[in-house]
């Protein structure tokens, strides 16, 4: 009965090195981006017959699901 080995020739090919390097990248990469959440705000500067301004706030988080963001401010009064 044998015990566990690894074989590890293929990581001495540059290619393999390269592809080793691309899956620890991508393991930080969405370590580091699934917890992001972030606000953009939007002050939108009515014409003078309107005496207030508006801001409309969009909240974002990852997944980015842009798509079904739904924004429906009533700008101006129009």
């Amino acid at each position: 009965m044998s015990g566990f080995q690894i074989n590890l020739n293929p990581l001495k090919e540059p290619l393999g090195f390269i592809k080793v390097l691309e899956w620890i990248a991508s393991i930080f990469a969405f370590a580091t981006c699934g917890g992001f959440k972030g606000q953009t705000e939007i002050q939108v500067n009515c014409p003078p017959a309107v005496t207030e301004n508006k801001t409309v706030t969009a909240t974002f988080g990852y997944p980015f699901r842009t798509l079904l963001l739904h924004l429906l401010p009533l700008f101006c009064g129009w």
